[in-house]
This record gives structure tokens, sequence and C-alpha cells, in this order.
């Protein structure tokens, strides 16, 4: 560190501040691992309330040893719980012999078996390394071998600790029945260097082997890390666009039930048609719906891991694709009409909605006239914009959300009811967003969806909705047991149940067309329909609405 002397009136020197390589990384924003310690010219560190001095200057390198040498002390820190070093000591080790086997061209029969013990065996170090008190049990440091043993494995007693002693006889039992992997690499159980300790090496051949085969990191081969790899495909998907946030939601939900039931650090290799069958057995015994949502996303994410090169999933279960034998049956179809028929909404219901001594504020009935008028759901009033609404006319013309990326997707015409445009209007006025009709209380929007990376680099999405959240509350003042989804199936019910309208039903929902005439209506744009106005128009009076 230069220092600029500045001379006082008298001839002596005054001292004078001077900005070090630290200080002019910090005043450019530029965040450091290490302190400086200017008394001593060198770097530090505070850890638990205790201070690690690294004797190097305070330059850009004296900045970057001191770091070398910090990050080397904290490695050791890490290591203080018994058993990770020396775990990790071996990881390292049979991990360039892994990566040997990985690059081989070709192998002999006896090599493939050695090889399938040695990621086995790594297998086996990994999961040691998360819980090493249960896989590395305490041994009686007297244990007594026969003569014919110590014969055997030229047995010299080591100057080892008991961590090492207890690794030892863990390792001992890891291998048994891997007898190519342990005459072949490991060889010495006991005597000088011998496997367990820190100072276990390679033999001589096997260094040579592995000296030149390059070693990238092999990825992990955990349910959990292709899992996580699976779903960020997803959300960088919806990132991008090419997903809804929705869906992406969805996909580590419905996975969840699988992994926490598997364990997210099985290895991968060991998804069988085993695995497949006991899962449905499993689901079979729960009790929430939807079964067969999760036993496919199961399905989604095996296939995923199999077309992977990356991963050492290489079989796909023979049993996949068996839909006659993993199926679930769930309730009856007649108990299924009459259990959505209780969840529709009733012209008592509306009545109760719109009753001028409503608890229910203009707001919420606005929305909920909208869903009935237009079959809409909450996404749909979220995503309701300014231009798509003709208040002169009374109609709103737009392309529901969900259909927008399909090349035929209809721009449907809705004729409104004079109530829904008088609620509509107010909220229009109310809202002070440029683009989109609605809003919820204090401008924000009706839902929230947004996709975003974790401190771990993961993908997650999330979901905020303003409406449902609002009505749970709402309802229970007003007397209503109703919630909103069922409005939208509320309306195709009733459209449908009119043989004169039935065939409006696709329309009204926004769906795709799937005949002549909804076809027809396509290429007319969104221009008025009459079939349909008179579809929403005998919908209103069902339920008193005009």
């Amino acid at each position: 560190m230069r220092k600029t002397l500045v001379f006082k009136s008298n001839g002596k020197p005054r001292k004078t501040s001077v900005k070090t390589w630290a200080d002019r990384q910090k005043a450019a924003g530029v965040r450091l691992e290490l302190s400086q310690h200017k008394p001593r010219n060198h770097w530090k560190k505070m850890v638990d309330g205790k201070y690690h001095y690294f004797k190097h200057p305070i330059t850009k390198a004296g900045y970057e040893s001191a770091l070398r040498e910090w990050l080397n002390l904290k490695a050791e820190m890490d290591f203080e719980k018994p058993y990770l070093a020396l775990i990790q000591h071996h990881i390292d080790i049979f991990k360039a012999v892994q990566n040997y086997f990985d690059h081989a061209v070709e192998q002999t029969t006896k090599e493939k078996k050695m090889a399938q013990q040695v990621d086995q065996f790594i297998n086996w170090l990994e999961t040691a390394f998360d819980d090493p008190d249960q896989y590395i049990p305490e041994v009686d440091p007297s244990t007594s071998l026969t003569q014919d043993e110590i014969d055997e494995f030229e047995i010299v007693k080591p100057d080892i600790s008991p961590e090492e002693n207890n690794f030892r006889w863990a390792v001992m039992s890891a291998l048994r029945g891997k007898s190519e992997l342990a005459d072949n690499i490991v060889r010495r159980f006991f005597g000088e260097d011998h496997i367990g300790t820190l100072t276990f090496q390679l033999p001589e051949e096997w260094k040579e082997k592995t000296e030149f085969t390059e070693s990238p990191e092999k990825l992990p081969q955990t349910v959990g890390y292709w899992a996580e790899d699976f779903l960020n495909l997803k959300g960088a998907k919806a990132d991008n666009n090419q997903l809804t946030t929705t869906t992406a939601r969805d996909s580590r939900e419905k996975l969840k039930k699988f992994r926490i039931w598997i364990g997210d650090k099985t290895p991968i290799t060991n998804i069988t048609s085993e695995t497949l069958k006991q899962f449905y057995l499993h689901l079979l015994q729960q009790d929430f719906n939807n079964k067969q949502n999760y036993f496919n996303y199961s399905k989604s994410f095996i296939r995923y891991a199999w077309r992977e090169d990356a991963c050492n999933l290489e079989n796909l279960p023979k049993n996949i694709d068996d839909r006659g034998t993993f199926s679930f049956r769930g309730t009856t179809k007649k108990q299924q009409t009459k259990n959505r028929l209780k969840e529709l909404w009733t012209k008592e219901d509306f009545k109760k909605v719109i009753a001028k001594n409503s608890t229910i504020s203009e707001r919420y009935q606005c929305w909920i006239l909208l869903m009935l008028n237009c079959g809409y759901t909450q996404t749909d009033l979220n995503e309701l914009k300014r231009d798509e609404v003709d208040l002169k006319t009374g109609r709103i013309i737009r392309c529901r959300t969900k259909a927008e990326n399909y090349s035929n997707a209809p721009i449907v015409n809705y004729k409104l009811w004079n109530v829904t445009l008088e609620l509509l209007k107010k909220e229009m006025k109310r809202s002070t967003d440029p683009v989109y009709a609605l809003q919820a209380t204090k401008g924000a929007r009706l839902i929230k969806e947004e996709i975003k990376k974790d401190s771990s680099g993961k993908f997650i999405a999330t979901k905020h909705d303003n409406t449902s959240r609002g009505w749970q509350k709402i309802r229970k003042e007003a007397g209503l047991d109703k919630i909103l989804k069922y409005i939208r199936k509320t309306g195709a019910t009733t459209i449908k149940s009119e043989s004169k309208h039935k065939s409006e039903e696709r329309l009204y929902l926004g769906h795709t067309p799937d005949n002549m005439a909804d076809l027809h209506y396509n290429i007319m744009e969104g221009q008025v329909y009459k079939p349909l106005d008179e579809a929403i128009g005998f919908l209103g009076k069902q339920f008193g609405l005009k």
C-alpha cells in the first residue's frame, strides 16, 4: 500500500487517509468476501464471532491469495462434522474411476460389472455423506481378527483415528458382494494407506488409467436432481411464454407426491416397473381426487429422465404404457352429475348477489355477472382489456386467453345484459389501469402470476388470486356456499339444457369450433352472432337478469 506524505508547517509529516484497493472496490459497489485490516495491511474474516487473519497485502493480488487461503480454511471448517472429510476423499477418488469407465469405448464383461459396482459404491458414499450417523455405526476398536485374516491381508496395526476405523468397517460392509471392485481397486482393508483412511489412494495402475481421462463434473443421479431438471425446463418455457405459469406451477405440485413417496435421494436407476406398480398401489390408498393426474405426471417425469443422455436411467419401465392395469375408477357418472348439480349456482343465489340490501360489493357483483354473462373464469376477468369492451353497444369482443395459442380460436362477441353493463361501466371508471378493464382493491390485478428463479436457480411459479381469496370471506357474510369457478359451469349447463340453444354452448365457453356452424362463426371474426345473442338472452331470463 503506497503512502502519500503531506507536511505540516513545522516540517513534520502529517498522516493522511489513503484509499486502498479494497476501498476502491467498495466505492465501485463490489462486495468482497474478506475485510481489510489496515493496521497490519492484510485481510481478515469473522466466523462465529472469531476473526481469522490472512497475511497478504491489501492489493488485488493479495486479495486473491488471501481468498484462496480462506476457501481452503472454510473447506476444513465445513468438514468438522465427523466423517465428512473422509467420505468426500473417497468420493473424489472413485469419481475418477467412474469417469474412466464412462469414457471407455469397449468394456469386458468383468469391467462392465466393475463399473456398475463403482456406481453403486459412489451412491452409497453420497448417501452416507448426507447422514453419516445412520450409515457409519461405531465399531468396538478391540474387534479381533483370526490369524488367517491377519496373514491374508498383511495386517499391521495402523495408526488411525476412531472415525477412520468406523468408516473402514462401514466400507467393508458396503463392498460386500462386490468382489470385482474389491479385488481390483480396493485390495487393502487393513495396513498402511488402506481404504477408509484420509491417506487412501488408488493402486498405481489405476492412477495411470484415470490420470489422462477428462474429468467433467458428473451430474447427480438422484430422483430429486432430475425432477428439478424436469421442472426447471417447464419453468424456463413459462418464463419465455411457451407455457402458462399455472401449468408450470401445477407441474411442481403434481410431481411432489411421487417425489415424497420415492424420496429425492433415491438413485434414479432404482426406477423400474415395480416402482410404478408400487406407486399406483400407494395412490389407490389415498383419499384425494385426480389420482390419475398425479400418476401421469410421474410417468411424464420418468420418460423425460430416460430420454436425457446424461441420466443413468437407461431402461424405461416396461409397464409405463399399461393403461388397463394402472387405471383409477372414480365415482359413477350418475354420482358425478349429482355432485356437479349441487355445486351449480341457482336463481336465488344470483338474487342475493344483486339485491338492494346485498352485502356483496358492486365490484364482486360485476365480476360474478360477467362470469355468467360471458362464461368467464377469474383469469378471463383479469385479462379483459379496455379495447375489448364496447360500452356504447354493450358488448365484449375478445378471444379467451386460454384459447389464444390455437390457430382456430374463436373471437366471440358477447351481448351484455343491462345489469352487467351498468356494473361494468362503474368498475371501468374506478380502474386506473390504462390497459386492463378491471382491478381489485388498491389498484391490484385480480390475479398476479409470476415465475422467477430462487437463490438456488430453481424456477418457482407463484399465483395470487385476489378474486377467490376475497370471496371466501364475502360468501360467508352473504350466506352463500357457492364457489366462483362454478358460475361458468352453471351458464354452460343452462344453455346446453335447452335444445334450441345447446349448439351454442362451445361458443359461449370460447372453445375452438368442432362443427360447421362454429366454423362459420369463426370466419366472421367476432361479428354479432344472433344464435349466441339468443342463447345469452335465454340464460339471463333463467336467472332473472336482463
